[in-house]
């Protein structure tokens, strides 16, 4: 067996199996659209969101009741 024959047969394989887990590892994350970072221009229009709208003089949102209860996500502690 030659060098080239040993290269070709143990080193060419290693080498495209590294490469080719790499590219499933990092490959999904090089797909996506580019992220948001603090700093950068916000390319989308503003939009206007309050949590108080009683204390910004908006009208209630409809269908919501304001019972004073206060709590986490679902408001149940």
């Amino acid at each position: 067996m030659t060098v080239l024959e040993t290269i070709l047969y143990f080193v060419v394989p290693s080498v495209g199996l590294y490469l080719l887990i790499a590219l499933l590892v990092a490959g999904p994350k090089m797909a996506r659209r580019p992220r948001y970072r603090a700093g950068q221009p916000w390319p989308h229009q503003p939009l206007w969101w309050t949590a108080n709208p009683q204390g910004a003089q908006l009208p209630a949102a409809d269908g919501h009741v304001v019972t004073g209860e206060r709590g986490g996500a679902r408001g149940s502690w």
